[in-house]
């Protein structure tokens, strides 16, 4: 998700006497150029990645120096947004508090089913009653074509062919690792729907979805993300629908039943005036 030489991860990390890791929290940079030419590293969240952590297998392990570190080593955060948030201060400039949806798979399906909205009920069993045939693959090549025909034009400014590149590389990853389930939802030799699914710790993540018309109308979709959920009731999991700010698409995905989870998105900028004026000038110029 971080490709070099515009992208780079570095982990900061909390190690005992001994050397030993006691927590580690990746910090995601993108590189800022100037007609051209790199100049500065900056903080920016990457896509297809909702929020970071910090990870650590001492759940009691105290998050605040992570939190006084990092801006103070890099001078400017244009976004990064992070589950745990400890309390300040912090000379972060701005901390806004938002949400992901998700369901706690543990009740089992019978539980998670009833709590279901009436149209998701209905939409569900019109999908089943479609002669949906699903086709599971590790291809995202008709995912991708079908998001580029399907979603794109509702995107303001569009989406970069770097941006499908970088897919590209997370789903071999995801594949080669057992990390993953894309899965196709196909009528009459088409696929008219598709969804990636990503395993990451004790969650399932709605990663990235895309559907025609007939996709849309026959409710695909619902019938793709029901069949994960059903095959996962029961365990330990969350089901993460990695949920974006648009209204629309939040409602669907609580129709499933599922509740707001928080996350953090923080921003800060401690740039010298001339350092500011360069900013604005690359951004205009690459406007």
């Amino acid at each position: 998700m971080l490709p070099a030489p515009s992208w780079k991860w570095i982990g900061l990390v909390i190690a005992d006497d001994a050397g030993n890791y006691l927590a580690v929290m990746p910090i995601p940079l993108r590189q800022k150029r100037m007609l051209g030419i790199p100049y500065s590293w900056v903080v920016h969240q990457p896509f297809f990645c909702q929020f970071v952590s910090v990870f650590s297998s001492d759940q009691t392990l105290d998050p605040t120096p992570f939190m006084q570190f990092m801006p103070q080593h890099f001078r400017y955060g244009s976004t990064f947004r992070i589950r745990q948030l400890p309390d300040g201060p912090f000379s972060f400039g701005r901390v806004e508090t938002r949400s992901t949806q998700v369901l706690n798979l543990s009740v089992g399906y019978d539980v998670l089913y009833q709590r279901y909205s009436r149209d998701r009920k209905q939409n569900l069993k019109r999908a089943l009653s479609a002669n949906w045939s699903i086709l599971a693959s590790t291809d995202p090549e008709p995912l991708i074509t079908l998001f580029c025909k399907n979603h794109t034009a509702g995107i303001d400014g569009g989406v970069a062919d770097w941006a499908y590149a970088i897919l590209r590389n997370l789903v071999a990853e995801l594949s080669k690792r057992k990390l993953m389930t894309l899965r196709y939802a196909c009528r009459d030799g088409r696929m008219e729907a598709g969804a990636l699914f990503v395993s990451e710790g004790n969650r399932v993540i709605y990663l990235f979805n895309a559907a025609s018309e007939a996709g849309r109308r026959g409710n695909a979709r619902t019938l793709l993300v029901d069949q994960m959920i059903r095959e996962k009731a029961g365990m330990k999991l969350l089901f993460d629908f990695e949920s974006p700010e648009k209204l629309s698409i939040r409602e669907f995905y609580k129709s499933f039943g599922a509740s707001d989870e928080p996350f953090y998105d923080l921003r800060w900028s401690r740039l010298k005036a001339v350092e500011k004026i360069a900013r604005t000038v690359v951004n205009r110029l690459n406007s």
